[in-house]
């Protein structure tokens, strides 16, 4: 594919996006050094939340957060780094990173260490999981990126909505 000619459109807030390059993800950090992609297809929203609107649930389980609200809809809040098993957050922050998870009716909220902005991929360019990652990370992607020096997990929305954690909470 001759990548030299782009075709751009403008997004809602006037900047310019590429056509071309594939499919839309949104890019963020989990856990210690763990760069992870999500398709824009499956976020329905990105947000920053204070602690202090985040209601905590007495005897959750690890990686539960407690409850938020946000567009008359309660949401559990998840420490996404702890569910890929790359990590924790820390429970002490001044606000928290949200990435709102949406595929078809269900939605779930995400912390994550830091939001990075938006990308794009071709879907011959995902490459397998290597072996050697943790094996929390395996279940929930769809695959890896390589870009320059960095390697981009490609989650899997609808895999993570069906994880353990949530399941019967």
């Amino acid at each position: 594919m001759d990548n030299s000619v782009l075709t751009l459109a403008t997004t809602r807030r006037g900047e310019i996006a590429p056509q071309n390059l594939g499919e839309s993800y949104l890019k963020f950090e989990v856990g210690q050094n763990t760069q992870v992609g999500l398709p824009m297809k499956q976020v329905q929203e990105v947000m920053v939340l204070q602690p202090r609107y985040l209601t905590p649930i007495p005897n959750m389980r690890p990686g539960l957060l407690g409850l938020m609200h946000r567009r008359s809809r309660v949401l559990w809040v998840m420490d996404l780094a702890m569910l890929l098993d790359v990590g924790r957050l820390d429970y002490s922050p001044q606000q928290y990173d949200i990435v709102i998870l949406r595929t078809g009716s269900i939605s779930v909220a995400a912390a994550v260490k830091r939001v990075d902005g938006i990308a794009w991929t071709l879907p011959d360019s995902l490459q397998p999981v290597p072996s050697h990652v943790t094996k929390g990370l395996i279940p929930y992607s769809r695959g890896c990126l390589l870009q320059a020096q960095d390697v981009i997990f490609m989650l899997d929305g609808e895999a993570i909505l069906q994880a353990p954690l949530l399941q019967h909470s």
